[in-house]
């Protein structure tokens, strides 16, 4: 798959997550600038030679795509009536404790510092990244359910293997250690072609299931 067709399937372009979420352009800038809301993930820039009948023409488009995810985000800006920075991040706060408090009660728990003592400082963190794109460009559709899912996941994992230095993994770990790849398997995306070598998911799913002898199916 062509990149551009990855990025038209899996993504939405700013035209249209404006009409995803009835907003126009210039309210979804502003809302970046107030830091309310993700930057792109992609940004793509073409250089255009187009040839016709009446001759030659060359321009550049620029083209920005968000995860599809970014759609909910949206609408729970407007829901909530956010209108500044502090008051997104106290919905985007909620979100992740429920989140987090959901996958702890199903067994999802480590001894890492960023979910215990420090969790306050985790939250704020994965804020900025968030804003960034940087889990728009890994998850599979940039929900903060996602984002809670893969971070508390890859805890788990370099719990378990050491960060994945570990030779083997005691028989007893392995079905925990197969818990959380499978919970990272749900919220990683499926990276471009030229991204995948240097993805988390291979790092996290591909090359572990390999050197521990693992299934997740």
């Amino acid at each position: 798959m062509s990149l551009t067709n990855y990025l038209n399937t899996y993504f939405y372009h700013t035209d249209e997550l404006c009409h995803a979420l009835k907003i126009d352009a210039e309210q979804l800038f502003a809302w970046q600038e107030q830091g309310l809301f993700p930057k792109p993930s992609y940004s793509i820039q073409n250089q255009i030679k187009c040839s016709s009948f009446l001759g030659i023409y060359e321009c550049e488009e620029f083209t920005d795509y968000y995860p599809r995810g970014c759609a909910q985000w949206g609408l729970d800006l407007v829901k909530h009536k956010a209108s500044n920075s502090a008051h997104a991040y106290e919905l985007f706060y909620q979100q992740y404790m429920q989140s987090l408090s959901k996958y702890q009660q199903q067994g999802f728990s480590c001894q890492d510092e960023r979910f215990n003592d420090d969790l306050c400082e985790q939250v704020q963190n994965a804020w900025q990244q968030f804003l960034c794109s940087k889990y728009g460009a890994i998850s599979q559709n940039g929900l903060v359910e996602e984002l809670v899912q893969i971070e508390l996941g890859r805890a788990i994992v370099d719990e378990i293997t050491e960060d994945r230095t570990a030779a083997s993994i005691n028989q007893e770990l392995r079905p925990r250690l197969l818990q959380a790849i499978k919970l990272l398997n749900r919220a990683f995306s499926h990276p471009a072609k030229h991204e995948r070598s240097l993805s988390l998911r291979e790092r996290y799913i591909d090359a572990l299931i390999l050197k521990y002898d693992l299934s997740i199916k």
